[in-house]
């Protein structure tokens, strides 16, 4: 109330935008305050960010069709974007990744995943032979040398390598990889859950591979697409969209049969309906 009685005048409200600082700022203060820990699931199971398998970042080619890529834009599901230097990684480069990170359940930011080189290609199905050890150093290196920035209405949801920073004894066989902070800020975003057995009963069969990871990260069923936008999203390599079509016609059946899924088909709009299991 005023001196004479009279009702006081009101605050201005203050500008829309300055709330959406006021607010980001504190999203931003909790967030630095968070400890992250890479989730738990089961033995059965793979953990791997969601705009890993909705995107061509493990594209369906053979290794020895991998390009070197500069800043390259990969395709992705709509609602992020990813930009890419290094070489080409593959379907088996996301199973070693796969694999360092089911070791790492439960492991904080900062915290180190170690494992030896017999024991994770035993983990992801591989033979443990010398060849299959420097084919294991190999891939740990790419992913190491890799760049990759994600971005989702041009903020920056990651920037940096698949495997910043390790160690290793190669007389003992052991490694040691750390797990930081910016990938497990990924993972707490969102991730898919890839059934193991699946995935491996699928092994050098990379278009099925990277099918199988796209269906599994959607539920209950991923929407219809077109026969192109799978050819863009698994990287492919096949030009000719004909002869991607027959790839597909091929790889579904084999996803079927594994028990991902419960049906598919192709209509005449070319667009591919799939239920999941």
């Amino acid at each position: 109330m005023t001196k004479d009685g009279g009702a006081a005048p009101r605050k201005a409200p203050k500008p829309f935008d300055e709330q959406i600082q006021r607010i980001e700022k504190s999203i931003q203060e909790r967030s630095e305050k968070r400890v992250y820990q890479l989730s738990l699931w089961s033995d059965a199971q793979r953990g791997v960010p969601n705009e890993f398998v909705r995107s061509a970042l493990f594209p369906a080619i053979p290794a020895n069709k991998a390009r070197y890529l500069q800043r390259e834009v990969l395709f992705s599901q709509e609602g992020f974007r990813i930009e890419f230097t290094g070489r080409q990684l593959t379907q088996s480069d996301l199973d070693v990744f796969e694999g360092i990170m089911h070791l790492g359940r439960g492991v904080q930011e900062g915290g180190y995943v170690e494992f030896t080189a017999h024991g994770l290609l035993k983990l992801i199905g591989r033979d443990t032979g010398k060849s299959q050890h420097e084919w294991l150093l190999n891939v740990l290196q790419r992913l190491t040398a890799t760049s990759l920035m994600i971005t989702r209405d041009n903020h920056k949801v990651y920037w940096g390598s698949l495997l910043p920073e390790g160690a290793a004894n190669f007389h003992s066989g052991r490694y040691r990889v750390e797990l930081r902070r910016e990938m497990l800020q990924l993972f707490s975003r969102g991730f898919t859950l890839i059934e193991w057995n699946q995935r491996r009963s699928l092994g050098k069969k990379p278009l099925a591979q990277a099918l199988h990871g796209w269906i599994c990260s959607h539920s209950p069923h991923p929407y219809p697409v077109t026969v192109k936008y799978l050819h863009d999203l698994t990287g492919s390599n096949t030009k000719d969209l004909k002869h991607f079509r027959a790839n597909l016609k091929a790889a579904l059946p084999e996803i079927l049969a594994t028990g991902a899924i419960k049906s598919w088909r192709i209509d005449t709009r070319d667009k591919v309906h799939i239920e999941r299991a």
